[in-house]
């Protein structure tokens, strides 16, 4: 599979098991999510329809990042399992995508999973329970690492060098989608709670004088600083036309 991250979720009641929501909230890569019977078929199915782009070790070549190591972390952490099969279902192989049965495609997330270093459970990934399983270090949750593509939501204020910035903003998140969100989404934004963190904001188009003073949301590229966290912007939206701190 090519590209990945270029082209890359009482009574007797009481007795009865919690529903799937509630008995996957928090779960981690590092809680046993996929089967090694799963990730042996995942082999088998990466070495068919993946290796000749993305290498046997998973290493990446000129035309496919890498899906292990330092790299893979770069490209997933702090996102869910949900994402990266969502990916992986609908673009790859990069020469014929979502062609392949989604089984092939759960098993090659689980030998992704297994070949970085993430423990075998019991049980297959389940692609209803994807979206409630993250990606993330030994550590536990950390950051969303510098050159991710986020999704912020702030006020939109002037900036001391002239040019612009979001402050009582929201921590940054990993979006896959470079594009401002639609009317339902953004009016679901409006409810956020404000945060403390600010962002400096990089190639800001068109002008957004007229929404100075508004609560934005702003989608683009993190860059890390220890001088002060930036945003290159790709898309701003106002989420509501007054910055009052939402609790």
């Amino acid at each position: 599979m090519a590209a990945l991250a270029t082209a890359l979720s009482i009574g007797a009641a009481l007795a009865l098991p919690p529903p799937a929501a509630a008995q996957d909230a928090g779960r981690t890569v590092w809680d046993g999510v996929y089967s090694e019977a799963q990730a042996e078929r995942g082999r088998t199915a990466y070495a068919r329809h993946c290796a000749s782009c993305h290498s046997a070790d998973l290493s990446g070549s000129l035309e496919a990042r890498p899906l292990a190591g330092p790299r893979f972390m770069q490209d997933w952490s702090e996102d869910t399992v949900d994402t990266l099969y969502t990916r992986v279902r609908n673009l790859m192989p990069f020469d014929d995508p979502a062609t392949l049965p989604d089984d092939i495609y759960l098993d090659s997330v689980a030998f992704v999973l297994q070949y970085n270093g993430f423990p075998a459970g019991e049980a297959d990934l389940d692609p209803d329970r994807l979206a409630d399983i993250r990606i993330e270090g030994r550590d536990g949750p950390g950051p969303v690492p510098s050159f991710s593509l986020v999704q912020v939501v702030g006020c939109l204020e002037a900036g001391p060098d002239g040019g612009w910035r979001l402050t009582g903003s929201t921590e940054a998140v990993r979006t896959r989608d470079p594009a401002a969100s639609d009317a339902d989404a953004l009016g679901a934004l409006a409810a956020r709670p404000s945060g403390d963190a600010t962002f400096g904001l990089m190639s800001v188009y068109p002008d957004p004088t007229e929404h100075a003073g508004h609560r934005m949301e702003v989608k683009g590229f993190l860059i890390r600083n220890p001088a002060g966290d930036r945003i290159n912007v790709s898309a701003l939206a106002m989420v509501a036309a007054a910055c009052e701190p939402v609790e």
